[in-house]
């Protein structure tokens, strides 16, 4: 019965808002955001920032990506960032295969759209991709201000960070460096987890 398989979606993707992020887990943040907060927050970062860009977007396409790139995560878990180099390899398939199980039968119409976004080579994927690492360092920003968790690392991301393109989202992001600088002065990061040992 297609409404019980419905609900099952429902529920499954309620789970997104009990997931914690790991990253913010790691450097200390107490009660640190749910994956269900960042793509709620990545889908509002896309919709303001497709207001002040030169290109035309679908912005339906882009909320989509934004709202659900996450959606795997409900089964396999939220990787940190310090995780890539050892999970990167499965992950993708992983969590391909998850959203295949959750979606597949009920809104497999997305699938394509997601696999797009991985992809980022659409202007809407970079849009997303690019607001969803403005949210990260934003984020980054707000938990900084509130002296939670160890915030350091996260000078990094803001150095790395790539607006895809998009002026707007890289003066957000200048910004956000000026501001996070502020708030953490001459606090230097102590790079655990990153470094390998030979």
């Amino acid at each position: 019965m297609k409404q019980e398989r419905i609900l099952e979606v429902f529920t499954e993707l309620s789970y997104l808002t009990r997931i914690k992020r790991t990253g913010w887990v790691l450097v200390g943040v107490p009660d640190p955001e749910t994956v269900a907060d960042h793509c709620y927050e990545t889908a509002i970062f896309t919709y303001i920032l497709s207001k002040y860009i030169d290109v035309k977007v679908d912005i339906g396409k882009a909320l989509t990506m934004a709202l659900f790139h996450e959606v795997g995560e409900v089964r396999i878990g939220d990787f940190p960032r310090r995780a890539k180099k050892y999970v990167k390899k499965f992950k993708k398939g992983a969590e391909d295969s998850a959203i295949h199980d959750i979606l597949g039968d009920v809104v497999n119409d997305i699938i394509p759209t997601l696999h797009e976004f991985e992809e980022c080579t659409s202007v809407e994927a970079k849009l997303v991709e690019a607001a969803e690492e403005l949210q990260i360092i934003f984020k980054a920003l707000i938990y900084a201000k509130e002296n939670k968790g160890d915030i350091s690392e996260y000078r990094n991301d803001i150095q790395r960070y790539d607006a895809k393109g998009f002026e707007i989202a890289q003066e957000i992001a200048d910004i956000i460096k000026v501001k996070l600088e502020g708030y953490l002065g001459d606090k230097k990061y102590w790079e655990i987890g990153y470094k390998e040992n030979n």
